[in-house]
């Protein structure tokens, strides 16, 4: 196929698939992926399944990890780190034990049924936020705990999943090797997230001034910002999509309130969302094969994943919000905010199917219970959270 033919398909699709299928309340990048399936060689056959194409949509998710921790507003997690720390702890350690229980009993080894231990216990700061914002609940003292839980639940998933990828390497048998090159592995992690965290600020501090001074806009720094943090992580063996989410909560401290909003909305936003994500997630749908479904035990997967996901993220959100002194509605409501499963399921996903550490059919699985969970939850929360609005959106 003629590149501009392809390139063409493209941004037909970003720019219209998204803006159909929000009318029926379904979010843009769950739309990207239902395109994928569509024009994908599971599909119609509309788009190769090229190099270049594959990767841009892992730019593509380097970049996602990059802008969810540019949301992080680092106030907030501080304000309520005691609460965000029993929610984090209750909504990630409960469904992780059920998703990898789902795993052992469908016949996944060790490494598998860790990749989908992960994958349960994942939020999606991308659509809470996003839909925190749209109903009005971020400045609520409910929003703030429950974005700053996402916020720590992403981030240790996300180590976890590199541990996992460098446990693959230096396993010798089935099972963890957890032998001192590991725990070295993670002292390392450690380092490199403090040192990000630490030298990011001051560093951006220096420069942003010099670059104020000659008027030179800031987006170039904070790119290179991103490829230095990632080719370094890459280097001492740490996966970049922990580099790319640490250099965007670390830049995020240094900006105020208007550069941030000024600084993501015309530019960061607009390289992001107006290509590289999209296309990230245009490629996860364009690898489903849908077809997998008409296997019975393919479905019966998928129908208990994402029951037993539900269930207990319903049930342990509900419980540590009890346990936090909220009310039975903001209780259940917050249990129900943390069932989507969309940026870091996909990429724990993507990279488990890579490693050989997920087989096709799991993967699938795992794409269907994101576009499931991304979909229903935020439908039913706007329609609940509307009819109890002056309770929800209050300030405390």
């Amino acid at each position: 196929m003629d590149s501009y033919i392809m390139l063409f398909i493209v941004m037909l699709l970003i720019f219209v698939f998204p803006q159909i299928l929000k009318r029926f309340n379904i979010p843009g990048i769950t739309a990207m992926m239902l395109a994928g399936i569509f024009v994908g060689p599971y599909g119609f056959n509309l788009i190769p399944m090229s190099e270049s194409l594959m990767q841009f949509g892992a730019f593509g998710m380097l970049f996602l990890m990059f802008l969810a921790g540019l949301e992080v507003d680092n106030d907030t997690l501080r304000e309520e780190f005691k609460n965000s720390t029993v929610l984090s702890l209750f909504s990630m350690v409960i469904p992780a034990i059920g998703g990898y229980f789902v795993a052992q009993f469908f016949g996944l080894d060790f490494f598998g049924s860790l990749i989908y231990a992960v994958i349960f216990s994942s939020h999606s700061v991308g659509i809470v936020y996003g839909l925190m914002d749209e109903l009005n609940m971020i400045k609520s003292k409910l929003g703030t705990t429950l974005l700053s839980a996402t916020v720590v639940v992403d981030l240790i998933s996300l180590i976890i999943v590199s541990i996992i990828v460098k446990a693959t390497e230096t396993a010798t048998t089935i099972g963890l090797s957890l032998n001192s090159e590991i725990f070295q592995f993670i002292g390392l992690v450690l380092v490199y997230i403090i040192g990000l965290l630490l030298v990011i600020p001051l560093m951006s501090k220096y420069i942003f001034k010099k670059l104020e001074e000659l008027h030179v806009p800031k987006i170039h720094f904070i790119l290179l910002l991103i490829l230095i943090s990632i080719i370094t992580g890459e280097y001492i063996g740490i996966h970049p999509i922990i580099g790319a989410f640490i250099t965007g909560i670390a830049v995020s401290e240094e900006l105020t309130k208007e550069e941030h909003d000024t600084l993501l909305n015309e530019n960061l936003n607009a390289i992001g969302y107006g290509l590289f994500i999209p296309l990230f997630f245009l490629t996860v749908g364009m690898n489903t094969n849908i077809g997998v479904l008409t296997d019975l035990s393919n479905l019966s997967l998928i129908l208990v994943a994402v029951s037993v996901l539900a269930i207990l993220k319903t049930f342990s959100g509900y419980i540590s919000l009890r346990i936090l002194k909220y009310n039975h509605k903001k209780s259940f409501c917050g249990g129900v905010f943390t069932i989507p499963s969309l940026s870091t399921a996909l990429v724990a996903a993507t990279l488990g199917l890579e490693l050989g550490l997920l087989p096709y059919q799991y993967f699938v699985a795992i794409v269907i219970l994101s576009l499931i969970t991304s979909t229903l939850p935020p439908i039913f929360l706007k329609s609940y959270v509307m009819k109890h609005k002056e309770e929800f959106t209050e300030e405390n």
